[in-house]
């Protein structure tokens, strides 16, 4: 028993636990109730504000408060009445202001709110609501949101549960928790509306059809997201329980661009409080009730006003022409401000207006168009059934004009609302008769009508058949009646409604799926393709099913398959229909189709678009089972190009697909559609859309109505075709371009251009008669003037979004655009002489033409956003406006006159301020009722009063004593804020909410100044988000306005005059400038005063000016322009510049400075053809005269003489004194003392240009004549010492030095060389320790040939023999700080960037040396020197060429004094050396301005080119130059920008702009390497690796950016370089023929060399050819047969030796080898073969060329066609792709296709296809005694276990009858197999077995040489 104790103790220990659990899980009833017996009254109040969250800015609300009283009537059945309502309005700064009273707002509603209403209420739950009759919505409404407070669900075994639960708003989620308090007998309930998660969600949208959820994370990304949270207090007694109090608040809140915390808020707010408890009963109202509906909000029938005004609907009519009077009157000479407003009035007006009310509008407006015009306008906007009932009632009238009728139709269909009504009257307008006989409104308006039906199908389940049945009825006519145009329209329209009902028509016009399809156009099975694409979005299985099997279907045209691809893959396919896709490409044998498919996977697979994460992924995935060469084919085949982003914090995107498809009879695409989609916040549309299409297009333009049916070589060509098996000419393709625009996915238009259209274009631009009268036609209607004016609304967008609050009033967020344009036109002119009846275009080169204009096109475009409460008696919102107006007038005068070649424009000067852009945008808060109209209440977001910004307040000091000294410094802080630069107000942006900015340009001399001003306040001193910059006020504009001027101007001139004339034109303006000047004949005079009014004449120096100058020129002198290959940093010299030493020391050499070592790093740079200056115009740190110094390094080190000063100056033109080390070029400094003990600095322009000769310092001294070998190294610390002058002077040759550029961290090195001023003798020294340098030298030899070879971090000297032969190492010098001892070791591991350009202009220009007796340190032979080389200096070209065009731009003033701008351009384009020089000047005597251009090509593989401006051209420079050459043993082309200095504007731009090169390179895959390049310097080099790869090198100053074998979108020819000096002048020829070039290598050849034939296609196969059969080498295959080209192999001759025949118009010609030569025959008459053959007309022409003949016939399509017995090549013109077939292909880029028979199939073997090529021969009459004939396999095989006698499903060649086979060759051959006791057999002439299946395969013999005896000439 002891034992059994605990346990029964436990036991009942566990059951009193259990028992006192379950009695505690028990609840009291506590669902709430009221008594049928008592009434109860609450206190309630309820308000909504909307604004943004923060507080001190404006927000905008109502609120309503009153009392209730709830009594009992019946069981369950309440009546609840409202007393004493209360409405108040906010409009203010939240929380500071308060509400007020609205009399107006309560006066309106309470009168339906204190009426009595009834309500079902049982356990917490409401059931019907029943109201007056007729009582307004929104007074339902608002008691829908009283009864919603007291709707609760209790679940009495739970105390925290979810439920999805009917409220106001809709079945939402919802969550409770249940706290009790069991002593006082209280329950609080907490309740909580999920607003986001709905099952049945109250919403209304209008304007949003276009636009889908996203599938993807629909939920995480809305931009609007709601919750409501709900406090219950509920008190139990005997009687029940009863809810004392409720609290709700509701939270709405919008981020437009999906920011965090960028987000605008509408807060509701209810609270209901029990006041008393009553003990009587409530009496049932005597009036009678309707039943309203359960708490579920309701909407209007018809919705409220628009929310950015409300107007009185009562009257309409009236109202409506009110307003149609206002908008006409005031909007004749400008655009009224209030224009948008009015026209949204006159929409709204409409919208109420009855059918009847507007037709009595119409009547009245009858004789008043411009009231017609806005009416129609309006009511097309209105979108409304009696809208659409007007328009049909207009159309049937006939009471519109064709263009009317094509504006106003398809606009009010595609915004009208789409519902039961509406589609039926849309329907009964499409195809009304009136409509139906015009084709392009019936096409516009069939559009609409389907936009329509989508819109509507799109609201329900299940779309009517009716609204259908238009379309589909045009479907059916257009199939039985083979109509293409309606075919067209009836695809398209189907494609816009998007409804699966339609799948069964579309399948019609598709010929795999309908047999009567076949002659169905391409074009057209396209457009039934893409008629799919909006299917898919409700039937997408279905869809893929159709598309996957066209795309697998290679019998149909790849353009078809191409389309399909890229419809599937918008239907957004899963993984398995992806992968199916990817093994649909892996096989194809179509390149067009499978460059397609890769490619379009391949950018999806690079989509980051969150919709397309799925696709992306799979397509990742797929591409694994694709061959990566297809990436690799160029721009002949099919491409999709897609270019998109996403921003993640924002939740936004686009991406942009443009669809690139080519025809195999295209070079080009025939098909290009682009498409560009936009995701936000889970959402999705696609914005917009366009594709041209183009079909035969090439015959329209390039045939020359050539009558070729009519050639007698047509029907022999046609006779050889029939010889061949199953051959047929091409179809002929139907000319044809056709396009389309798509808005949101839906098609607005369309036009197709056909045939007839294209030939009368081309007609009129090449017939000479039609362009007469096109011109004439022009020259009349210029006569007769223009004249008209024209406002018309173009667009009208509503997008409108409303949500119930838990109030019962409606939340709507809406947003509105309106754009009008207005256009006032007057033109007339004169023609001088008048023009004769006889016209020819010859006569108007001999008129004048004068010009009157006034031209006044403007826009207008106003843009509203608002959010807030919007019902029919108020509106309470926040609205964001915001306008844009654009006004552009253009009033002149013109004089063309075309004999002088002047044109004259006059206009008038700005007389007042002119706005040319204005854009305003404003936030506020705004109150409108309508019991006052003309009142609005406005306060602006953003208070107007102090700073909210605490950095922004001053300090204020305590100290009265202070007061005046506080004065002054608050007097100073707002001083020094108003001194901020504009730009430091951008950068502070986040620290102010004002910002402004102005910027003028004054144009002084044309009496006007441009100003663009912007000023801002927003509230981003809050929080730096989109929203908050958004909110505020903004305003910008452009503004012409007048500047003072000393005299009035009158007109504003701009005159162009060209040719020989243009000279005088400038002299005329020197003479009238400067009376007092006498006039001279003299040429010297004239360029004297061009240079002066210039402002170039100290750019330019004459020639005999300054020659013999020997002293320092003053600082004033020195103010000049350097020209080009003058160094871009040379500085002023400065004014202490002492009279340093003249000449270098004893050892220099008088050689032009300008020389540069060869292996330097820029060879390219430009050639010193330095500035035509004085000599002695060069830096002060320079010496007299620069001279080469025969040192240790070959060069002389230029160093700084005795300057007084430390100066700063780059490299100059060669003369400025350096002494530079043998590292890179970028910084290397040298430094040299003088005897003032003053260092001048000098540091090396942005690279080491070759206008800066520098000595090396750590080359080897030696003399020129001994040899140093090809690797040695030279010690850092080998210096020349003074024994350099010694052995300078026993030098006799100057050697070279070249310095080896580093890349490496100890680049910069610095060299220390002083220089004695006695003793004249220069030193350097080198104290770079890791750089090496290498040093070639060269000795004068006759004959240098270049041998290139590369050397890594090359370090090597390589120095040349004196032999009379020498070879110079030219070659790929890696750029690095290694030695060279390291070489073999990384030899492999170099990356591209390392190698060095060598310049091409260099090695065929190379540096000239001077003899020995030029050597001398002698004055006179320093200034020969000089003189010399000053011959090939740049010059002034108006010293030599008269201006080819002047352009002045002046004010004409009452003066009489010329102010304004003049340009004057010479160019020298047919010399040597083409050249072009612009000059820009300012005719104000005042001004120095200037800007000066040149530009030239040096040669054939050096251009250059500079841009200097500022006071005389000298305060800013741009240049560049591009340069030919090898890089890495590539031929290379490299473009190089220098910008020494620039103004700081252009700088922090580029600053700007370089911050974004990095993250661009890395999208488009280059490699980036931070480097330290030049400062001021930009590289490019393009090195062209094979004819479709290039490496590209981008050399910036921080980084190196690079990739390697990048793909060329086509190939480029690659040749032999041409040596610059063999090419004709002028020399940029080579730069003009290179389109041609790039041209004419895109043009197919194809040739037969021995046995190896190369296709057009570039398949190569060796092929024997049987002899004495001739070969169809290449035809013509179209429809024109044009030509016909074969070849046989004689049997006679030698084995390699062929003969052809061509046919082509009306000459057969022959051409065959005979004893060496080749022998030609024409039409069967021999024609010697050293004269040339020219038929008829000269379409033909036959030569000898070399061993053999060329025959040219290019209006046949044979460009070139050659012949020398053993090679023939053919090469045809480009319009013949695709066109082509025989031995040589098609011509259509498909390789894989490449053994194309006559019959289409694709042969298995190059025998085989060879072999079907033959032409048979009838027996005993030619040669050929071969035929082909179907074979029977000789074994009998098994085939699924039945033994089977098989035949070949394609002909094999055999002997002819009595033939026997002496050479055979096994051909590979498809066999269709039957049962072995079949009686088919090979005689049996009904079995066509090439139209069998293909059983197996096995090898045959093909017989290809016969010996004939007993042949049967019968056969």
């Amino acid at each position: 028993m002891s034992g059994r104790a605990p346990f029964a103790f436990t036991m009942r220990g566990i059951i009193l636990a259990l028992v006192l659990t379950l009695v505690g899980s028990q609840k009291f009833d506590i669902d709430p109730g009221f008594s049928s017996r008592k009434s109860y009254f609450y206190s309630y109040e309820g308000w909504v504000l909307n604004g943004l969250q923060e507080k001190n800015l404006a927000k905008a609300g109502v609120r309503l408060s009153s009392k209730l009283e709830i009594s009992g009537l019946l069981e369950n059945i309440y009546l609840l009445k409202i007393r004493s309502p209360q409405f108040e309005e906010y409009n203010g700064i939240w929380p500071r202001d308060p509400f007020t009273r609205s009399s107006k707002i309560t006066q309106m509603v309470s009168s339906c709110l204190t009426r009595s209403f009834k309500f079902e209420y049982n356990s917490g739950r409401i059931g019907n609501i029943y109201g007056p009759e007729n009582c307004p919505d929104i007074c339902i409404n608002i008691v829908r949101g009283i009864l919603n407070m007291i709707q609760i669900t209790i679940k009495k075994s739970q105390n925290v549960y979810e439920l999805q639960e009917a409220g106001i708003g809709g079945v939402c989620h919802t969550r409770y928790v249940i706290q009790e308090d069991r002593k006082n007998s209280r329950v609080s309930v907490t309740k909580t509306v999920d607003q986001n998660n709905c099952q049945e969600k109250v919403v209304k949208s209008l304007g949003m059809a276009y636009i889908y959820p996203c599938p993807v994370d629909m939920m995480k990304e809305r931009i609007i997201k709601g919750t409501a949270a709900y406090s219950y207090k509920l008190k139990q007694s005997d009687s029940g329980t009863l809810i004392t109090e409720v609290v709700s608040q509701q939270v709405y809140q919008i981020s437009p661009f999906s920011e965090p915390t960028g987000v605008a808020v509408t807060e509701a707010k209810q609270q209901l409080t029990l006041l008393e408890v009553r003990s009587e009963r409530g009496s049932s109202p005597d009036i009678s009730m309707e039943n309203y509906g359960g708490l579920r909000y309701q909407f209007p029938a018809v919705l409220p006003q628009m929310s950015v005004q409300l107007i009185k609907t009562k009257n309409p009519e009236q109202r409506i022409i009110e307003t149609l009077q206002h908008i006409v009157l005031n909007n004749q000479q400008d655009f009224h401000d209030d224009l948008p407003y009015r026209f949204l009035e006159l929409v709204q007006l409409c919208r109420t207006a009855s059918a009847d009310a507007l037709e009595s509008i119409w009547r009245q407006c009858s004789d008043k168009p411009r009231y017609k015009r806005w009416l129609l306008s309006g009511v097309s906007a209105t979108g409304t059934t009696e809208a659409l009932k007007f328009i049909k009632s207009r159309i049937r009238s006939d009471d519109l004009s064709y263009l009317q009728a094509l504006l106003s139709v398809p606009f009010a269909l595609h915004l009208t609302k789409a519902d039961e009504h509406t589609v039926p009257i849309a329907a009964d307008l499409v195809t009304s008769s009136r409509i139906q006989k015009n084709p392009m409104l019936q096409q516009l308006a069939s559009l609409g009508y389907s936009s329509v039906v989508n819109r509507y199908c799109s609201q329900t389940s299940a779309c009517p058949k009716e609204a259908l049945q238009p379309i589909h009825d045009l479907a059916d006519e257009a199939i039985s009646r083979g109509r293409e145009d309606k075919m067209k329209l009836a695809l398209k329209c189907i494609g816009n409604m998007g409804e699966p009902a339609s799948i069964k028509r579309i399948l019609k016009f598709l010929p795999i799926f309908s047999s009567s399809a076949s002659d169905i156009p391409i074009h057209i099975q396209i457009d039934a393709i893409m008629a799919l694409r909006k299917i898919a979005w409700k039937d997408r299985r279905t869809v893929q099913g159709y598309l996957i099997q066209i795309l697998a279907d290679e019998s149909l045209s790849p353009e078809v398959r191409m389309m399909s691809c890229a419809v599937i893959f918008e239907t957004r396919p899963a993984l398995p229909l992806i992968t199916t896709i990817a093994n649909v490409a892996m096989k194809e044998s179509n390149l067009q189709v499978a460059s397609f498919v890769y490619s379009h996977m391949k950018a999806l697979s690079k989509s980051r678009l969150p919709y397309t994460y799925n696709i992306s992924s799979a397509c990742n995935i797929a591409l694994k089972l694709l061959a990566p060469k297809l990436d690799r084919l160029s721009y002949r085949y099919s491409k999709v190009i897609r270019i998109g982003g996403y921003f993640d914090n924002y939740k936004v995107g686009a991406a942009g697909d443009v669809f690139v498809m080519n025809s195999p009879g295209t070079m080009f695409p025939s098909a290009i559609i682009s498409k560009l989609m936009a995701y936000s916040a889970g959402s999705v549309a696609d914005l917009v859309e366009a594709g041209v299409r183009v079909e035969g297009l090439t015959d329209v333009i390039v045939k020359r109505n050539i009558p070729f049916a009519e050639y007698s070589t047509y029907k022999k060509i046609k006779e050889i075709g029939k010889a061949l098996l199953g051959w047929k000419e091409l179809p002929t393709e139907t000319p044809l371009i056709s396009a389309y625009f798509k808005l949101f996915g839906q098609e607005l238009a369309y036009i197709n251009i056909n045939k007839e259209v294209l030939q009368q274009a081309v007609k009129t631009v090449l017939e000479p008669a039609d362009r007469s009268t096109v011109l004439k036609r022009l020259a009349g209607q210029l006569r007769s003037g223009i004249a008209g004016q024209w406002t018309q609304p173009v667009w009208l967008g509503e997008l409108r979004y409303i949500v119930p609050t838990c109030t019962g009033l409606p939340l709507e967020y809406s947003s509105y655009i309106t754009a009008l344009a207005r256009a006032a036109v007057s033109v007339d002119g004169k023609i001088t002489p008048p023009l004769t009846g006889d016209f020819r275009p010859s006569q108007l080169l001999e008129s004048t033409v004068q010009i009157r204009s006034d031209i006044s096109p403007s826009l207008y475009i106003q843009k509203f956003a608002t959010m807030g409460v919007n019902t029919e008696y108020f509106q309470q919102a926040v609205e964001i406006q915001g306008k844009v107006l654009t006004r552009v007038p253009t009033k002149f005068e013109a004089k063309i006159d075309m004999k002088l070649k002047n044109i004259k424009i006059e206009t008038n000067p700005c007389h007042e301020e002119t706005e040319i852009v204005v854009g305003r945008h404003q936030a506020f808060a705004v109150s409108r009722n309508l019991g006052e109209l003309g009142v609005e209440k406005r306060t602006s977001i953003l208070p107007g009063g102090a700073s909210s910004n605490i950095v922004e307040e001053p300090f204020k000091s305590s100290d009265r004593a202070s007061g005046e000294d506080f004065t002054k410094q608050e007097a100073d802080s707002t001083s020094r804020k108003r001194a901020y630069s504009s730009q430091e107000d951008l950068r502070h942006i986040t620290g102010r909410k004002a910002h402004k900015r102005d910027i003028c340009v004054k144009l002084r001399h044309l009496g006007c100044q441009l100003c663009f001003s912007r000023k801002s306040r927003d509230a981003s001193f809050l929080k730096n988000t989109y929203l908050h910059r958004f909110i505020g006020e903004h305003e910008a504009k452009i503004v012409l306005i007048p500047v003072e001027t000393d005299a009035d101007i009158d007109k504003i001139q701009v005159e162009i005059q060209a040719g020989s004339r243009a000279a005088s034109k400038i002299i005329h303006e020197v003479n009238s400038e400067s009376e007092e000047e006498g006039e001279s004949s003299l040429y010297e005079d004239i360029q004297a005063k061009l240079k002066k009014i210039l402002g170039i004449e100290n750019v330019f120096k004459v020639a005999n000016k300054t020659r013999h100058q020997k002293k320092q020129p003053s600082k004033k002198e020195n103010t000049v322009l350097t020209e080009l290959g003058a160094d871009p940093d040379i500085k002023h010299p400065s004014s202490s510049s002492s009279a340093s030493s003249a000449v270098s020391s004893s050892s220099s050499s008088a050689v032009s400075p300008r020389r540069k070592e060869a292996g330097d790093e820029d060879e390219n740079d430009q050639e010193k053809q330095a500035t035509n200056k004085d000599e002695s115009s060069k830096s002060s740190s320079s010496s007299g005269i620069s001279s080469k110094s025969s040192s240790s390094s070959g060069r002389s080190s230029k160093s700084s003489s005795s300057s007084s000063r430390s100066s700063k100056s780059s490299s100059s033109s060669g003369r400025s004194s350096k002494s530079s080390s043998s590292s890179s070029g970028i910084s290397s400094k040298s430094s040299s003392s003088s005897s003032s003990s003053r260092s001048s600095k000098s540091s090396s322009s942005s690279s080491s240009s070759d206008r800066s000769s520098k000595s090396s310092g750590s080359s080897s001294s030696s003399s020129s004549g001994s040899r140093s070998s090809s690797s040695s190294r030279s010690s850092s610390s080998s210096s020349s010492s003074s024994s350099s002058s010694s052995s300078s002077s026993s030098s006799s040759r100057s050697s070279r030095s070249s310095s080896s550029s580093s890349r490496s961290s100890s680049s910069s090195s610095r060299s220390s060389s002083s220089s004695s001023s006695s003793s004249r003798s220069s030193r350097s020294s080198s104290s770079s320790s890791r750089s090496s340098s290498s040093s070639s030298r060269k000795s004068s030899s006759h004959h240098s040939h270049g041998h290139h070879s590369k050397y890594v971090n090359g370090s090597s000297s390589s120095s040349e023999s004196l032999s009379h032969h020498s070879h110079e190492h030219h070659s790929g010098h890696l750029e690095g700080g290694s030695s060279s001892s390291a070489y073999s070791k990384i030899w492999e591991a170099h990356e591209i960037y390392q190698y060095r350009f060598k310049s091409a202009h260099r090695q065929e220009f190379p540096k000239r040396k001077l003899p020995d007796d030029r050597t001398s340190s002698s004055h006179s032979s320093a200034r020969s020197s000089r003189a010399s080389s000053r011959a090939s200096w740049p010059k002034f070209l108006g010293d030599v060429k008269t201006p080819v065009l002047a352009v002045l731009l002046h004010g004409i003033r009452d003066d009489k004094k010329i102010g304004g701008l003049q340009l004057v351009v010479y160019a020298d384009i047919d010399s040597v050396r083409p050249r072009m020089q612009v000059f820009v000047s300012n005719l104000t005597d005042s001004s120095k301005w200037k800007l000066c251009a040149d530009a030239s090509v040096l040669n054939a593989h050096k251009a250059v080119a500079y841009l200097k401006w500022g006071r005389n051209c000298q305060d800013y420079k741009v240049s560049s130059e591009l340069v030919t050459g090898r890089f890495a043993a590539h031929p290379a082309v490299q473009v190089k920008l220098e910008w020494p200095k620039v103004p700081s504007s252009i700088k922090s731009t580029a600053e700007w702009f370089y911050k974004f090169v990095p993250g661009a390179a890395f999208m488009l895959g280059f490699s980036e390497k931070t480097d330290k390049n030049p400062s001021r310097q930009a590289r490019v080099i393009v090195a062209l690796t094979s004819p479709r790869t290039c490496d590209v090198v981008i050399k910036l100053p921080d980084i190196t950016l690079y990739e390697k074998a990048m793909r060329l979108p086509l190939s480029l020819p690659v040749g032999p370089r041409i040596p610059a000096s063999e090419l004709q002048p002028p020399i940029w020829n080579i730069f003009a023929e290179a389109p041609s070039a790039v041209l004419e290598n895109l043009k197919a050849q194809c040739s037969v060399s021995y046995n190896k034939i190369t296709t057009f296609n570039e398949v190569q196969f060796n092929y024997t050819m049987p002899a004495d059969c001739y070969h169809i080498l290449a035809q013509d295959c179209s429809s024109d047969l044009k030509f016909v080209v074969m070849m046989r192999r004689n049997v006679e001759e030698a084995v390699n030796l062929k003969a052809i025949n061509i046919k082509l118009g009306n000459h057969e010609v022959d051409m065959f080898p005979v004893n060496g030569w080749v022998k030609l025959l024409v039409d069967g008459a021999e024609s010697p073969t050293n004269v040339s053959f020219t038929s008829a007309g000269a379409s033909l022409w036959i030569h000898s060329e070399n061993q053999g003949l060329v025959l040219l016939a290019p209006a046949y399509g044979i460009d070139k066609l050659y012949f020398d017995g053993y090679t023939f090549r053919i090469q045809v013109a480009l319009w013949m792709a695709g066109k082509m077939c025989g031995l040589c292909g098609k011509y259509d880029a498909e390789c894989e296709q490449e053994y194309r028979m006559p019959n289409g199939y694709v042969a298995k073997d190059a025998v085989s296809f060879g072999h079907s090529w033959i032409l048979e021969e009838k027996p005993c009459r030619g040669a050929c005694k071969l035929r082909r004939s179907f074979v029977k396999l000789e074994k009998t095989v098994q085939l699924t276990g039945v033994e089977s006698k098989c035949y070949s499903t394609e002909p094999v060649l055999r002997c002819l009858k009595g033939c026997s086979a002496t050479k055979t060759t096994p051909v590979t051959v498809g066999f269709h197999c039957l049962p072995a006791d079949s009686a088919t057999s090979l005689t049996d002439k009904q079995t066509k077995f090439d139209q069998k299946s293909e059983d197996m395969q096995d090898t045959v013999d093909a017989h290809t040489a016969c010996s004939c005896e007993d042949e049967d000439c019968s056969a």
